[in-house]
């Protein structure tokens, strides 16, 4: 069970990591009460013990008649611990008053779901410059830290940050104690240039708040905007030398929330509760025995 850094096992010799529940039910379409009940069963059944929570999700369940509290209590039911929430999207090219107006719902959400790190992604292209994103994201981060809060930043690899090495200039200009990164082994795979070593060498461990694992083949598909959203594969399948990015945190130091970030229609047209089995037998799979000691 992921929790606040750390990645714990439900049975003896078995990995566990948070997944995102979107992966299991195709982008885009309904999300009601029947979907939440059908989505944290099949995430608890094939033997996770936390989640990434989707505000979207929440949303959705609550115009179909499902409060909050009873959403969470859905997860709280059948041990399924909250390790973030995601996902903020709109800051970078906002004032102070639209960033508020989006961050403060989904802050009090993870407030009240009990985690402490919430997700913050940008897919402007080119809309802001750097200093305007650092300021806006240092002002991002003030909202989280007057709640108790982190913020997860995720670099995307057609937006304004497209690199590891860009986003830990990032961090370093925002300069805030309560911002932190999510590597995504897909956006590590296809960023310009591809994986640096070096550079992933060069992250302060402290500042790894999430991984989150899936598989690439080799050769980038047209659209990676597509490939991203509905063509990821599950972690082992595909050309990512998984292995070597968690062994490289691992030495370092770092304690990440352990996520898997699987989008793939094919997987998704199988069902949740299917898909989640094959996401949880491969991501424990490819995590082996790191992390799991860090309980």
């Amino acid at each position: 069970m992921g929790r606040g850094g750390t990645v714990t096992a439900p049975a003896p010799g078995a990995a566990s990591a948070a997944v995102t529940a979107p992966t299991l039910f195709p982008l885009g379409g309904p999300f009601g009460a029947a979907e939440a009940r059908a989505l944290v069963d099949a995430v608890a059944g094939a033997g996770f013990g936390a989640v990434q929570l989707t505000g979207a999700h929440v949303d959705g369940a609550a115009a179909d008649g499902m409060a909050r509290e009873e959403f969470l209590d859905l997860h709280r039911a059948r041990g399924l611990e909250v390790v973030t929430v995601e996902v903020l999207m709109g800051w970078a090219t906002a004032d102070q008053e639209a960033i508020a107006a989006e961050a403060v719902p989904l802050l009090d959400l993870a407030r009240h779901a009990g985690c402490d790190k919430v997700v913050a992604i940008t897919i402007d292209r080119s809309g802001a410059s750097a200093a305007e994103v650092a300021q806006r994201l240092g002002y991002l981060c003030d909202l989280a830290a007057e709640r108790g809060l982190q913020i997860s930043y995720e670099f995307i690899p057609w937006s304004v940050v497209p690199t590891l090495a860009d986003a830990l200039r990032l961090l370093d200009a925002v300069d805030r104690p309560n911002l932190g990164l999510v590597l995504d082994t897909w956006h590590l795979f296809r960023q310009p240039g591809g994986l640096d070593e070096a550079v992933l060498r060069a992250v302060p461990a402290d500042r790894v708040h999430v991984v989150q694992l899936c598989d690439a083949p080799a050769r980038p598909a047209d659209d990676p905007v597509v490939e991203t959203t509905t063509g990821r594969l599950l972690p082992g399948e595909g050309d990512i030398d998984i292995p070597a990015v968690l062994d490289v945190l691992a030495a370092a130091g770092a304690t990440p929330v352990i996520a898997a970030e699987v989008y793939s229609a094919p997987l998704a047209e199988l069902g949740p509760a299917e898909m989640a089995r094959r996401v949880y037998a491969a991501t424990d799979k490819v995590l082996g025995t790191r992390f799991s000691g860090r309980a």
